[in-house]
């Protein structure tokens, strides 16, 4: 009988930020409610907060129609008016001032602002602070080991790599519930596949596991 094995092949990536790509659980659900909510908020913007990699920047593809990064937001900033605005990564940003116009612009005509952030920020500017305090909060939570599961389990079929399902439960056995985490083992496999021709079986997840945890351990 003719042995047939997959070969790793140099195939380009792209992610997928369409709203049936993001996938929903219990960690995540607050968050993507209020999304789904829109235009029905109860105050004009929202916050989302959680870890690197936790699938905020996805909720903002998905929201908004004009999307900034907090760090590149200015006193002389004032986008043209869209209904969906995001800012992302709030703990980057470099002016408070301007995050408070820009708050009152979104308001005053009738629009919403999605903000995202690591954790809650907490403002110097009194003006800003007492904006915020109205501001509905939801958090992305670690995720739980099905999530994990699915979550590499999708990122290997995105990525056309055939990984048996006992690799996958190997992995979420023995790694971090931490979405940065996830994140490292899909790439690390990923690269290790590639570069010495193997299919992803327990011993190359041994192995990635065993490199993401000094990548961790050594800072990077």
């Amino acid at each position: 009988m003719r042995e047939y094995v997959q070969l790793p092949l140099a195939l380009s990536y792209r992610k997928a930020f369409g709203r049936e790509d993001f996938m929903v659980a219990p960690c995540n659900w607050e968050a993507v409610s209020w999304v789904d909510k829109w235009p029905s908020w109860p105050a004009p913007a929202v916050l989302i907060y959680g870890e690197s990699g936790s699938g905020k920047t996805h909720l903002a593809q998905i929201f908004s129609e004009y999307k900034i990064e907090a760090r590149d937001l200015t006193d002389e900033f004032m986008p043209f008016f869209q209904k969906k605005i995001v800012v992302e990564n709030l703990e980057e940003l470099g002016s408070e001032e301007a995050l408070f116009h820009l708050f009152n612009f979104v308001r005053d005509l009738g629009g919403s602002l999605l903000l995202t952030a690591r954790e809650v920020p907490v403002f110097r500017l009194p003006d800003l602070r007492s904006r915020m305090m109205t501001v509905p909060k939801a958090a992305i939570a670690m995720p739980d080991e099905r999530f994990v599961f699915d979550v590499l389990q999708r990122a290997f079929a995105d990525r056309h790599i055939l990984v048996d399902a006992s690799v996958i439960s190997y992995a979420v056995r023995h790694m971090a519930r931490s979405f940065r985490e996830i994140q490292d083992v899909i790439r690390t496999a990923d690269e290790l596949s590639l570069a010495e021709g193997r299919r992803i079986t327990i011993p190359v997840m041994r192995e990635t596991l065993e490199q993401v945890r000094s990548k961790i351990h050594a800072g990077c």
